[in-house]
């Protein structure tokens, strides 16, 4: 009995613990992206309707996911820098968001595929083709991991 006590309460530390870490997220307002990724989305996808627009509020910042209504995704900073751009149809994601030397291995290396999905993060890029191959590049664009 003894050792269902302290496991019952293990159990709830962990969970009080665990849902610490879950941020906020929270239905807003186009209008409350930052000018930079509201920017970002009429340049890029103009013709695109979107959904929705969240905001996950944590403890040291603010990030903003954009959904449109076909599926496409993109994550944003609080300064409306994108993070993740995800679009898993036919065209893929913008090709002029893609740094130089990822397009450039994408075209020579694969022809045949599109960029799906690509995130950043201060170490590099991580990338996926619309075959389900994914890429990691550094942050001047050259492969560092290749994963098939």
């Amino acid at each position: 009995m003894k050792k269902i006590s302290i496991m019952a309460a293990f159990m709830a530390v962990l969970f009080v613990f665990g849902s610490c870490d879950t941020p906020d997220k929270k239905v807003v307002d186009y209008g409350a992206l930052p000018q930079a990724a509201q920017t970002f989305v009429k340049t890029y996808y103009p013709d695109r309707v979107v959904s929705v627009v969240l905001r996950d509020k944590n403890i040291f910042d603010r990030d903003y996911e954009v959904i449109f209504s076909d599926g496409a995704n993109i994550d944003f900073t609080s300064k409306g820098e994108w993070t993740e751009v995800e679009d898993r149809d036919m065209d893929g994601v913008p090709q002029a968001i893609l740094p130089a030397g990822i397009m450039t291995f994408v075209t020579n290396s694969h022809p045949d595929q599109v960029v799906v999905k690509i995130s950043k993060d201060r170490h590099g890029y991580e990338v996926e083709l619309s075959n389900m191959i994914e890429l990691e590049f550094d942050r001047n664009g050259q492969l560092m991991d290749y994963d098939d």
